[in-house]
């Protein structure tokens, strides 16, 4: 689990750093959410709320790839990044690009929700302190 936990970290030092940069660089110049990054593209693929999308994924790709290379919140935050996982292969097959790594990640994600953190993470130590404090 640990493992697999650690692909989080790679998504997140990889895709999500990129995507922060995306829209601190379009904060300071004063350009509206729904011309920068993901938006435009999620509004091409037709999906609601492009702009409200582009930020979900941004905190998926970033803050919850983080905590999940934690292990905390585990379960809840593959979920949410499986589903952007799936947007995102859906998009790669629709545009003919490279559908591989988002493929890659769904499983990865998927078997996280699936098989939870693992013995090494936040989420066990936490399971461990309540479970302490209830005898």
């Amino acid at each position: 689990m640990l493992i697999l936990r650690g692909a989080g970290l790679l998504l997140a030092l990889n895709f999500g750093v990129q995507k922060i940069g995306w829209y601190w660089s379009a904060l300071h110049a004063g350009k509206p959410f729904s011309s920068i990054g993901l938006a435009p593209l999620i509004a091409k693929m037709g999906f609601p709320i492009p702009v409200a999308l582009a930020i979900w994924i941004t905190f998926n790709e970033s803050i919850g790839a983080f905590f999940i290379a934690c292990g905390f919140l585990t379960r809840l935050l593959a979920t949410s990044l499986a589903l952007g996982m799936a947007g995102a292969l859906y998009t790669s097959v629709r545009l003919e690009e490279d559908w591989l790594r988002a493929a890659l990640y769904l499983i990865i994600f998927s078997a996280l929700i699936l098989t939870g953190p693992g013995e090494f993470s936040l989420d066990h130590l936490l399971k461990r302190k309540k479970s302490a404090a209830e005898s």
